[in-house]
């Protein structure tokens, strides 16, 4: 019964994409940000338990990256619709997004592999993406923070957009070309 605590952490992440979306919509960006920061923080408990108790499970392992996912555009979508980032940013950062799943299936696909194709600048993408959305909720939160902390993190996320994008075409993008030509 212990083992399935990890997805139980992963489970309540999963579901406090919709009150930290819905905080972000009605202007209460604190409440949010303090939500959002605690998803944040159970991702690395889980994890943690999971590894430190051999807690781990093929139904662990296929909810704790969807419920990260589901976590990150959940909260790009309703600062979107706030208007607290630019469209222009997040359509960027959806076409990533969608590069990568369009990619990642097809290579599954093409080679009958179950392994995930994560990269390591896919994975600072993540935590610039998560650096600029606490970002912005502080902003938002507090008037105070300087804007250029929001323009800093945005180049950043930008940065490893395009190196995880081109990392991807030149390894597993290629092997897809190759194999579908």
């Amino acid at each position: 019964m212990l083992s399935a605590i990890p997805n139980i952490i992963t489970s309540i992440r999963f579901l406090l994409v919709i009150p930290i979306s819905v905080y972000i919509y009605q202007g209460n960006d604190l409440l949010a940000l303090t939500l959002f920061i605690g998803a944040g923080l159970s991702d690395g408990l889980d994890g943690y338990l999971a590894r430190k108790y051999n807690w781990i499970s093929k139904f662990g392992q296929f909810l704790d990256p969807l419920a990260d996912k589901f976590l990150i555009v959940g909260t790009l979508l309703a600062l979107a619709f706030t208007n607290k980032l630019p469209l222009w940013f997040v359509y960027t950062m959806i076409s990533r997004d969608g590069i990568v799943l369009v990619g990642s299936t097809l290579y599954l696909l093409l080679f009958e592999s179950s392994a995930a194709l994560p990269n390591r600048w896919g994975k600072h993408y993540t935590g610039w993406t998560i650096a600029l959305f606490i970002i912005v909720l502080l902003r938002a939160s507090f008037e105070v923070f300087p804007v250029y902390l929001e323009y800093i993190a945005m180049a950043g996320v930008l940065f490893y957009i395009i190196l995880s994008v081109v990392s991807y075409l030149r390894k597993e993008g290629k092997e897809v070309f190759k194999q579908i030509s």
